[in-house]
């Protein structure tokens, strides 16, 4: 299974508050989508400090402050892929898992990612 093929099954595993489509094209139009044989990612700059229903709607954009925080929406295969090709590397990086958001430092999550990818 594909890294993209992944991503769309947790669409059919888990309730969803939109479809894989409207996600996507919330995250084409406000955020960042990479899809390469490696790693699938839906992503979007957040403010670290913000509601968490702000951070979890892909479709928010109006900030208090700046981001400075990268929520990973969704994610599937080699994620520390994605974090060393990131364009804009910002102080935190989040994503939420059951419903609970969880916020990291990214050079925490980016070399915790490595050792789990590398090993």
């Amino acid at each position: 299974m594909t890294p993209f093929e992944k991503a769309l099954a947790v669409y059919s595993r888990e309730p969803c508050a939109r479809t894989f489509s409207q996600d996507l094209e919330a995250h084409f139009r406000h955020g960042l989508v990479i899809s390469t044989s490696e790693y699938f990612l839906m992503a979007r700059k957040v403010y670290r400090f913000a509601q968490h229903h702000q951070i979890i709607d892909p479709f928010f954009n109006l900030w208090e402050s700046p981001p400075n925080c990268w929520h990973l929406y969704l994610f599937a295969g080699d994620v520390s892929k994605a974090f060393s090709s990131a364009d804009v590397r910002l102080p935190f990086v989040s994503f939420e898992r059951r419903n609970k958001i969880r916020f990291y430092h990214w050079d925490v999550i980016f070399n915790k990612s490595k050792r789990i990818f590398r090993s």
